[in-house]
């Protein structure tokens, strides 16, 4: 099995060197020392990580991550900004110009190890739903054989990759059926909350509670008379003019809808990874940025109190360890914010200001 590719982008050698002894076993690591040279090395190796120095000479960190989003790659590497400057404003460039995940110098192996591993499931997880699209769409190229189902289909399928919420989900699949002639309901169910609407673009009391019920039936399609439901997941649409009289056009459209159904039901699962992706990473950048801040105003009101240099020192520490505990926390972590308790750990990188002036 391949390896894995991970690049650093850095002119540092000890950097380098430190990424190479945690990962040469376990990845392909090349290296690169300045911005030039590392986007060249993006678009000839695809490398699936990139970790980037912010502070180089040239083009820095930011400028090279923003060019790299330009170049027309077929998978864009995950990138995560490393800096011995790690305050709130500089992280929020990193992520601004592009990039997942910021790490501090000096580099801590645990520290990298976690980040590392954690990008490789979420590009495994990106592979995988990449895999499913693509998987639905071969089986729907082979299902159709008629020219306009085809049409219909194709432009539905490009249409419900572009969506940008569960509404515009909604009526590019209610525009769909009416392409094929025919009328119903679609129905999504996300965060124990129902959402139906129907082709006269509303929703039916009667409607709704029947696709709720029909949901709980393990069968992916459920008929009766020229009503037809198609349940995939959070995903039911119901048609109710399926043509019972045209045995193979009914035939034919049974699987059409079945495999929009289905790819609804993938294209929802992607838009909910996306939206929680996209809230916790505020919620992280938030949460530092407010212990951050009041870091800062506590060394402020400490100045005036004349405290000794080991009273420093001991309130350093505390904040230290509980800032080592938010940044597990916020990374996810929650077993390493238990364990902030054991010696030798690494204080967080901005933390130690209210050591300065110790005696």
């Amino acid at each position: 099995m391949e390896k894995h590719r991970i690049l650093v982008i850095d002119d540092d050698p000890i950097v380098v060197r430190i990424v190479q002894v945690l990962f040469d076993d376990k990845l392909c690591v090349t290296c690169a020392g300045d911005g030039e040279e590392g986007l060249r090395a993006v678009a000839e190796q695809g490398p699936d990580i990139v970790l980037l120095d912010i502070q180089m000479d040239g083009m820095d960190g930011y400028e090279t991550c923003r060019r790299m989003r330009l170049l027309e790659l077929e998978n864009q590497p995950y990138v995560i900004f490393v800096s011995a400057d790690g305050d709130p404003v500089r992280r929020l460039a990193a992520y601004n110009a592009g990039g997942e995940d910021f790490v501090g110098k000096p580099l801590q192996a645990e520290e990298l190890t976690r980040k590392v591993e954690q990008a490789l499931r979420v590009r495994n997880e990106i592979n995988e739903l990449r895999k499913q699209t693509q998987g639905a769409m071969s089986v729907a190229m082979s299902a159709m054989t008629d020219s306009s189902a085809l049409g219909a289909c194709l432009h539905y399928f490009r249409r419900l990759f572009s969506v940008s919420g569960p509404e515009a989900l909604m009526e590019a699949s209610l525009e769909a059926v009416g392409e094929f002639g025919l009328n119903g309901a679609v129905q999504l169910r996300v965060g124990g909350e129902a959402r139906t609407l129907n082709s006269e673009r509303c929703s039916n009391p009667m409607e709704s509670l029947l696709l709720e019920d029909l949901s709980a039936d393990r069968r992916h399609i459920v008929s009766s008379g020229s009503r037809t439901a198609f349940h995939y997941g959070p995903v039911s649409i119901l048609i109710n003019n399926m043509p019972v009289d045209d045995p193979d056009r009914y035939g034919k459209l049974k699987d059409y809808l079945a495999l929009m159904a289905e790819g609804a039901a993938e294209r929802l699962h992607s838009l909910a990874l996306d939206s929680r992706d996209a809230v916790a990473q505020r919620h992280r950048h938030e949460v530092r940025a407010l212990f951050g801040a009041m870091c800062e105003e506590l060394e402020r009101s400490l100045t005036p109190l004349g405290l000794s240099g080991a009273q420093r020192q001991a309130l350093a520490e505390t904040l230290d360890k509980t800032a080592r505990a938010v940044d597990a926390l916020c990374d996810g972590d929650p077993a390493l914010a238990e364990g902030m308790d054991a010696p030798g750990k690494p204080p967080t990188a901005g933390i130690t200001a209210v050591r300065r002036g110790s005696g």
